[in-house]
């Protein structure tokens, strides 16, 4: 991490970790990831489907216990993989719409993985 980047990191206001969540894109049916990293705020995906900054997406997340949701979440930034790899793109997804019961339900989990 250089620089700016790793100043941006340092300032979260939500540490990111990884957690037993899995996500997948509402449009497409098919195989769940397990989400890179996650918070409160937002997390990290990976995709075949290009979406551009500033774009809104639904996002299904799923987590430990089998309990699924739907969050809306901004395109925060984007980074294009090598043409090699199982994915073509990296995206930063910013929550903007979780319900207070999900966001609790987020918060067990992110718990829980920073307890193990």
């Amino acid at each position: 991490m250089t620089g700016s980047n790793e100043t941006a990191y340092k300032e979260r206001r939500h540490p990111r970790t990884k957690a037993n969540v899995h996500y997948r894109q509402t449009k497409i049916i098919g195989q769940k990831y397990l989400v890179p990293n996650i918070s409160l705020g937002g997390m990290r995906i990976f995709s075949n489907t290009h979406f551009k900054k500033g774009e809104t997406v639904n996002i299904e997340l799923s987590f430990s216990d089998g309990q699924k949701t739907v969050v809306l979440a901004k395109v925060a930034w984007v980074d294009a993989y090598p043409k090699d790899s199982d994915f073509i793109y990296e995206f930063g997804l910013e929550f903007i719409h979780v319900p207070p019961y999900i966001m609790d339900k987020l918060k067990s989990e992110l718990e829980r993985a920073l307890d193990h």
